[in-house]
């Protein structure tokens, strides 16, 4: 009775409310405001949105969350070389629920500002400048960067992405992605195209923590695209006067490492170089786009590894890797509808992402993952069907997530080496010290999503959406939410 009721409730709401997951809908709007001329001009474009949502898992509070935003984006040309965007949003939330005051440190995520015992505000902002010559281009700015063909689960650089996983439902930590301070540049000669980025993260105060990476593309025939990409984090793990019982840990004030900013530097050697106390990732991606109107893709990444040929061992608890492989099809005519399809899984093994030297060189910003929300131990099979009519818009989803919660599978979890006997009381620690096993049946939750979204936009400057999901297995429950939203 009770899901009966808010079902309804949301149902009316949702023809007066907006969410924030039409955000690609939205970011689609042109600007109706221009200054300028042919040479020098810049663009501006607001957009105003309200949301409600309601979830209800067994045996849980149903929670009612209201979300406004206020958006301002501007871009333009100073010249044919030079462009730039830039865009700053408002945000105020309300709920049902308590939600907790913020102590502004990052690894308890972005910052905001607690509003009475159920509502607070929070903003975020972006600005990106490039400089197009003949020898290449220079970027920077604080963005999002996103790397990889995957459509759901990009394993090394995700973006602003943000899938909505249950145990992301609290008041306490928002899970939105943080954008990246960030300098660098990119070439192309023939098909290769070569791109480096150098920038800050953030983990804790006054504590330093750094990312590089760099990317091969090489443009082969038949429409076939093949990705090489390195990632490398580090920062301060401790201060002189705190306690490390790693004994390795000497990354005491760690400052910005220019070598890693060098270009055409393997990240390998320079890690090597540099003492070998570095968090480096390597992935390769490819993306077959032979056949018309349709995409295969996969993304491999390696933490860490052995050798090749390691890669299959769970003897060694540092073997761990992450693939994505999935198919698409976008806009195919079947009579007056346009209609796309997705298929994804997503394979994640223990310890991914994680270091044993802790935050300050996890692969997180603001305590969020910048590959996968998922994080290591993890599995998903997601397929999304998409049908368009004239203003209509229908979209169908089925997924299946496990998700293990033994150790070392929460991104923050520092491993224990069996070189550090006093962390190491017991055979059963050493044994998890050593080895790792991938969606243990005794700590592992799993469960399946089943949802449907209709979104109707009437005009350029106006969409609405409504939007449901049933959730089966360990996460029983559903979540509802409605939106309504202006661009102009």
């Amino acid at each position: 009775m009770r899901k009966s009721f808010y079902l309804i409730t949301v149902l009316f709401a949702a023809i007066f409310s907006g969410t924030l997951h039409a955000l690609p809908l939205e970011e689609s709007r042109p600007g109706h405001i221009r200054v300028g001329d042919s040479t020098i001009f810049f663009n501006i474009r607001a957009t105003l949105s309200d949301s409600l949502a309601t979830t209800n898992y067994e045996d849980t509070k149903t929670h009612i969350d209201n979300s406004a935003y206020v958006r301002l984006r501007v871009n333009g040309e100073i010249s044919p070389q030079f462009r730039w965007r830039a865009s700053g949003t408002v945000y105020s939330d309300k709920t049902n629920r308590e939600i907790e005051p913020h102590f502004y440190e990052p690894k308890e995520g972005l910052p905001y500002n607690l509003q009475g015992d159920n509502g607070r505000s929070w903003d975020t902002f972006t600005a990106y400048s490039e400089y197009n010559s003949a020898f290449g281009k220079l970027m920077a700015g604080i963005d999002y960067l996103e790397w990889g063909p995957a459509k759901r689960n990009k394993l090394v650089l995700r973006g602003s992405s943000n899938n909505y996983r249950p145990w992301m439902d609290t008041t306490y930590f928002l899970s939105q992605p943080a954008p990246t301070p960030f300098f660098g540049f990119q070439f192309s000669t023939g098909p290769i195209t070569y791109t480096q980025y150098s920038g800050k993260l953030f983990y804790e105060k006054n504590k330093n923590k750094f990312f590089h990476a760099n990317r091969l593309d090489f443009a082969l025939p038949f429409e076939i695209n093949f990705g090489v990409s390195e990632t490398v984090i580090y920062g301060s793990t401790v201060t002189t006067d705190e306690p490390n019982l790693n004994h390795d840990a000497d990354s005491t004030d760690r400052d910005f490492e220019w070598v890693y900013a060098v270009p055409f530097v393997p990240y390998v050697f320079a890690q090597n170089y540099l003492g070998d106390k570095d968090n480096a990732g390597l992935s390769f991606d490819l993306s077959i786009k032979t056949i018309p109107n349709w995409e295969i893709y996969g993304e491999l990444l390696w933490d860490d590894m052995n050798n090749v040929t390691s890669m299959f061992d769970d003897s060694w608890w540092g073997n761990k890797w992450g693939a994505s492989i999935g198919a698409s099809t976008e806009n195919r005519a079947v009579g007056p509808v346009l209609v796309s399809w997705m298929s994804e899984y997503t394979h994640i093994e223990p310890w991914v992402y994680t270091h044993h030297l802790g935050a300050s060189h996890q692969y997180t910003n603001y305590g969020q993952c910048l590959g996968s929300e998922l994080g290591p131990n993890s599995q998903e099979l997601y397929t999304q069907l998409d049908m368009e009519w004239k203003i209509f818009k229908l979209s169908l989803h089925a997924s299946g997530v496990s998700k293990d919660t033994a150790f070392g599978s929460n991104i923050s979890d520092i491993h224990i080496t069996p070189e550090n006997p006093e962390l190491v009381p017991t055979a059963e620690t050493y044994k998890m010290a050593t080895d790792k096993k991938f969606l243990a049946d005794a700590t592992t939750k799993s469960y399946q999503e089943y949802g449907f979204a209709i979104t109707i936009a009437p005009w350029e400057w106006l969409w609405a959406r409504y939007a449901q999901s049933v959730y089966v297995g360990d996460y029983e429950g559903m979540r509802i939410e409605g939106s309504l939203g202006v661009t102009w």
